[in-house]
């Protein structure tokens, strides 16, 4: 019995210590005011024609080797770091299983017409000057070889600025915003906290005019299983994302998700000492819901546009094998499929 409580108490001990871990999240943020003319979304002219191999990057922007630590990065869930290239470029390293999900899902949301970080993934990285990491380092081999290394860069054209509200925008009640959402869902994206909603601000390319850019960062929780904490989530886990249920029905025009972030068991006891964790993640399954059949079906034909062929070329880019690929590549068509098909009565199965 003693062991028993004791197990209990180890393990609300374990998840009150992830809970003190994450960052304060705003459950009601202000809105942003940034300079430049907001916009969430381009019209990203002929989809089928879009280099998922790329994204949003180029293979000109790509990261160069010799790559030179320079520090560690102690926010988020995986383990990151920045180190320059040869050329003099600042990247942000994540390893961990995000870097894989990353790498594909900024090209899908980017390949529909949306803002996306860029994201190139590189199987092996020899890393100049590499100490012994504080989280990360059993992604290293011979003391300084990274492996499966998402890199981000950090522009000096593009200003991160202030965090921006599901909630609170200049786009709310609009296709585009919810076109967003379903993307988020779409991909299993369970950490759509609003710390990750950044506004990004940079020159329009053919105006030459400011931006402000509405954008969803840090997607790598995404390609496994929504849930809560304490209960089954996963992120870059094939036979939990082909397993998920992705459209439970139609209710009052409104498409109902399966999408629940809300603790459960442990987690519910750990987040009594947290009460602003629990909320926040209420939030996050509130919004994911308020989403018109009408402007679900929009998203889902412009990611009906995307062949097979460009799907695989996304997974290609973060070095899937193939067997695997071709299993998220299914699931994924699975469920633009049922967004293209919200006019009929919707199966719950995935």
């Amino acid at each position: 019995m003693l062991a028993k409580h004791l197990g209990r108490s180890l393990a609300a001990a374990m998840l009150l210590s992830a809970l003190a871990a994450l960052p304060v999240l705003a459950q009601k943020a202000a809105e942003p005011k940034p300079a430049g003319a907001p916009v969430i979304w381009r019209d990203p002219g002929d989809i089928s024609k879009r280099n998922l191999t790329f994204g949003p990057g180029s293979a000109e922007l790509a990261p160069v080797a010799p790559f030179t630590f320079v520090k560690e990065e102690a926010t988020g869930e995986s383990p990151k770091f920045n180190v320059t290239d040869a050329r003099g470029q600042t990247w942000v390293v994540k390893v961990g299983p995000e870097a894989q999900a990353e790498t594909v899902a900024t090209r899908l949301v980017w390949s529909v017409g949306y803002f996306a970080d860029e994201a190139y993934h590189l199987d092996r990285a020899e890393i100049k000057n590499l100490p012994k990491l504080s989280r990360g380092q059993e992604f290293v081999d011979k003391g300084s070889v990274v492996r499966g290394a998402r890199f981000e860069p950090k522009r000096k054209e593009v200003s991160r600025g202030a965090n921006w509200d599901w909630e609170v925008n200049p786009f709310l009640k609009t296709r585009e915003l919810d076109g967003l959402k379903v993307l988020m869902v779409l991909l299993a994206n369970y950490d759509t906290s609003l710390r990750n909603n950044r506004v990004l601000a940079a020159k329009n390319s053919d105006s030459g005019e400011l931006e402000a850019r509405y954008v969803s960062t840090d997607v790598g929780a995404s390609l496994g299983k929504v849930g809560g904490l304490g209960g089954k989530r996963s992120k870059n886990t094939l036979a939990d994302y082909r397993s998920s249920k992705f459209i439970l029905g139609v209710e009052n025009g409104f498409v109902k998700f399966d999408y629940d972030t809300t603790p459960k068991k442990m987690g519910m006891f750990a987040s009594l000492f947290k009460p602003s964790y629990k909320s926040s993640q209420e939030r996050k399954e509130r919004v994911m819901q308020n989403i018109s059949v009408e402007n679900a079906r929009w998203i889902g034909s412009l990611l009906g546009e995307l062949s097979d062929d460009q799907l695989r070329d996304a997974f290609r880019a973060a070095n899937y094998d193939q067997q695997t690929m071709d299993g998220f590549v299914s699931a994924i068509r699975d469920r633009i499929n049922q967004l293209n098909k919200l006019n009929a009565p919707v199966s719950a199965s995935n």
